[in-house]
């Protein structure tokens, strides 16, 4: 019998559940011709709620490209992946090879073909400068591959590491080619919000309130609720309410976390028991925290002392964290160097924020952070 429920690949079918409104304003907004950044912590499903977005707009008949900037790390590295993004989408590789020779005119296209005879799309730029006029070149290429009838839309996931680019002014070229497509829209959006939201609110930065911006928070409890049991009574296993909201406190109300436990939660019950009680959460936590433990203890033991602290403190509260009251109460360092602290936790991804509020991302790193 298949687990239920899924937590390490992108969520798609009949694990993906809610999201309806966000995923309707998604729709809405780039089928209406307009840009967007998504804002969410990490770990909310973002990335699971794009390629559900992209289904319905693909079935609506627009050209969908996803790109991840993550493995981007140097402009060479932008053409390369960029181009490949771009050529898979392409039913005619002839026609895509054309249509990049008259844009981009230093780089010579490649079409050869795999062992199965599968066309397959490369370049050769191995003795042409990528500079910022090649990069302009190639960032025009979803405007021209566009169509009145087929509009290309483009999602930008981790944009936040365009920072990698800023040898070659990328932020600047990309937000001047977004004025003037007409038939291109783009959705940017990543994991550290706190970045994302600079690029785009910042009035120095090249992208400042330049798209309509969206933020996702955390699903609603009741439609958890019912997802939950109706997935655990799919094996025949019950659940009711006030164990199942037991289940979503543990996992922070994380959508990730939620999948992760009650997975580690199924697996361990199927054929075993029909009824889940709060003891069968605590359980199967104790035992997601016995399986990291190794992991969470080197991750805590390679932080700095007022890192340490600072997350002793958040893993009992995290509202105003700078405030002498909280710095008092939690014992720790001056206000400057818990914000130094908080920073480079941030840009690591063990904590982030929403709004005024900071805590810990991983609630298994918590609860092991508490017992410290």
């Amino acid at each position: 019998m298949m687990n239920p429920f899924s937590y390490s690949t992108i969520v798609k079918a009949n694990y993906f559940y809610d999201r309806k409104d966000e995923c309707a304003r998604l729709v809405e907004t780039l089928s209406g011709g307009n840009n967007m950044v998504m804002y969410a912590p990490r770990r909310f499903g973002k990335t699971s709620l794009v390629f559900r977005a992209i289904e319905q707009l693909e079935q609506m008949g627009f050209a969908c490209v996803y790109f991840d900037f993550m493995p981007v790390f140097s402009p060479e590295s932008f053409v390369r992946l960029y181009t490949k993004a771009l050529s898979v989408k392409q039913s005619n590789l002839n026609k895509f090879a054309r249509i990049f020779t008259s844009v981009i005119k230093n780089i010579r296209p490649l079409i050869t073909f795999g062992q199965d005879g599968t066309p397959e799309f490369s370049i050769d730029f191995a003795n042409t400068k990528i500079d910022e006029t090649v990069i302009s070149q190639l960032l025009d290429m979803p405007e021209q591959l566009a169509r009145k009838n087929k509009r290309v839309i483009v999602f930008f996931d981790e944009f936040q590491e365009v920072e990698k680019l800023k040898n070659i002014h990328f932020e600047s070229l990309m937000r001047n080619k977004i004025q003037h497509h007409q038939n291109a829209n783009y959705l940017f959006f990543g994991s550290k919000t706190h970045l994302l939201k600079e690029m785009f609110n910042d009035k120095n930065k090249a992208f400042y309130h330049s798209t309509s911006q969206m933020t996702i928070g955390p699903l609603p409890q009741q439609e958890t609720i019912d997802y939950l049991q109706a997935k655990f009574a799919l094996s025949n296993i019950a659940i009711d309410s006030d164990t199942a909201t037991c289940l979503i406190a543990v996992a922070a109300d994380i959508p990730q976390y939620i999948q992760f436990l009650a997975s580690e939660i199924w697996q361990n019950t199927v054929n075993r028991q029909s009824v889940i009680t709060k003891e069968t959460v605590d359980e199967n936590a104790k035992k997601v925290l016995a399986y990291k433990i190794d992991y969470h203890m080197e991750l805590f033991e390679n932080q700095s002392k007022s890192k340490k602290q600072l997350l002793k403190a958040l893993s009992i509260e995290g509202e105003k964290i700078f405030s002498s009251e909280y710095i008092q109460k939690h014992r720790l360092p001056a206000a400057a160097t818990l914000q130094r602290a908080a920073k480079e936790l941030i840009n690591k991804g063990i904590i982030d924020r929403v709004g005024n509020t900071y805590f810990i991302t991983d609630p298994f790193f918590k609860m092991f952070v508490s017992q410290c």
